[in-house]
């Protein structure tokens, strides 16, 4: 009697084919009482491919010019490498860096998930996300980043160097799509709290679902390519904390201007952002960091900078000074979107989680803004909030934040709207 174990091992791929091992452990009774390891190498005929070499592809998502021979940078939460293939398999040379928040990979076929998985630091891993498909048939296989830029880790970042096909496997021209959309947010939008159950509160980068936002749904609905630039915490004039650094405007014109350093410039973060005519619709969705810090002790710079204090007025409502601030933010903030999007429908929303105070704001910005500028191609649109509408807990999301039916009803909504401005 005894048992057997086996593992499979992918190894580093060749032009001519991979090596891919397998190890099975025997354990027996009687005169075998040790452990028998026997190795077997098995070859299977596997072509790869440099992402630079493949002109079948599309790419999502805000990148740096691709240079021939060097990996693809995914920075963005949901930017992801689709391609259309004939092949029974489908293997993917990945590599990152980071110091404690490592990014996380979602793989879609045909536009739904089937697997999920982080990807260690270290030297390029092959890994396998397609096998025993039929090699007749053409599928759609997406591979998307799930994590956000985490700006706290200078080296934070995710690589994709080579694709694998079977042997006589073949990339498809991918099918034309009608729409652009970009999405311009916070932690609802990078898709924090989209994994794990609401009793968990770690900041950990496993709870980050880029690919099952309402932003992604949106856009696989609309059968739409997209781009995402979100912050956790960060918002129009101030984030969660009230610290005027944490925005997104100050960024909105480069590739990921959000993430700093050394490291970061040579992957192409602070590269201005090639907008290549915009975006059909840009869809913002800041302002409840804006509303929470509010909520907030004073901001201070430094250890002996200034301090700032955000005050409501004795009926509870934003004080004149933070009033202007904010409508004067959000104003500015689209009169870039429209610079760089002329053909573009703006729609800023609010409401995954309810907001007392800077929607109010929001709206007269827009009002002012249209007015002012005769710019009639924007408006405004309250969706669902995780309070009405998140009742069980499959419902809801982790870290407080909305979980996947409020994320559902606002893909529904949204994509509703969008039908009907198009």
């Amino acid at each position: 009697m005894g048992w057997v174990r086996a593992r499979e091992c992918a190894g580093r791929g060749r032009r001519d084919g991979r090596a891919r091992e397998v190890t099975c452990e025997w354990a027996g009774s009687g005169s075998c009482d040790f452990p028998l390891v026997i190795n077997i190498i098995i070859i299977v005929s596997m072509k790869t491919y440099k992402i630079s070499e493949i002109e079948k592809k599309r790419i999502l998502g805000r990148t740096a010019p691709l240079e021939k021979n060097k990996a693809l940078t995914l920075f963005w939460a949901a930017s992801a490498l689709e391609v259309n293939v004939k092949s029974s398999e489908l293997y993917v040379l990945f590599s990152s860096d980071y110091e404690t928040s490592e990014p996380w990979v979602s793989i879609f076929i045909n536009g739904r998930p089937v697997s999920r998985f982080m990807v260690e630091k270290g030297e390029p891993k092959w890994f396998c996300v397609a096998r025993n498909l039929n090699p007749e048939n053409e599928n759609l296989i997406s591979i998307y980043k799930d994590t956000q830029p985490m700006t706290g880790e200078a080296k934070h970042s995710l690589f994709i160097h080579e694709l694998g096909l079977s042997d006589n496997g073949s990339f498809e021209e991918p099918k034309e799509r009608r729409l652009k959309l970009e999405f311009v947010g916070d932690s609802i939008t990078s898709g924090e709290g989209l994994a794990g159950g609401p009793e968990e509160m770690d900041w950990i980068t496993q709870w980050f679902v880029g690919s099952q936002t309402y932003a992604a749904q949106t856009a696989r609905e609309l059968d739409a390519d997209f781009s995402v630039i979100s912050q956790c915490g960060w918002g129009l004039c101030w984030g969660w904390d009230g610290n005027r650094n944490s925005i997104i405007p100050p960024y909105y014109e480069q590739t990921c201007g959000v993430m700093w350093g050394e490291y970061q410039e040579k992957l192409g973060a602070k590269l201005p952002y090639n907008f290549n005519g915009g975006s059909d619709f840009v869809v913002i969705n800041l302002g409840t960091n804006d509303n929470g810090a509010f909520f907030q002790p004073p901001w201070q710079e430094a250890e002996f900078g200034d301090k700032y204090r955000l005050n409501l007025n004795a009926d509870g409502f934003v004080c004149d000074q933070d009033s202007k601030v904010i409508i004067e933010g959000a104003k500015k903030f689209l009169k870039n979107v429209r610079k760089n999007n002329p053909r573009a429908i703006i729609i800023w929303c609010w409401g995954m989680i309810k907001l007392d105070l800077v929607p109010t704001l929001i709206q007269i910005a827009v009002d002012e803004y249209m007015e002012e500028s005769s710019d009639l191609r924007v408006c405004t649109l309250e969706l669902d909030s995780m309070e009405e509408v998140e009742k069980l807990d499959e419902d809801k999301g982790s870290r407080g934040h909305p979980g996947p039916k409020t994320h559902k009803l606002a893909a529904k909504k949204l994509t509703d709207f969008m039908r009907k401005l198009y």
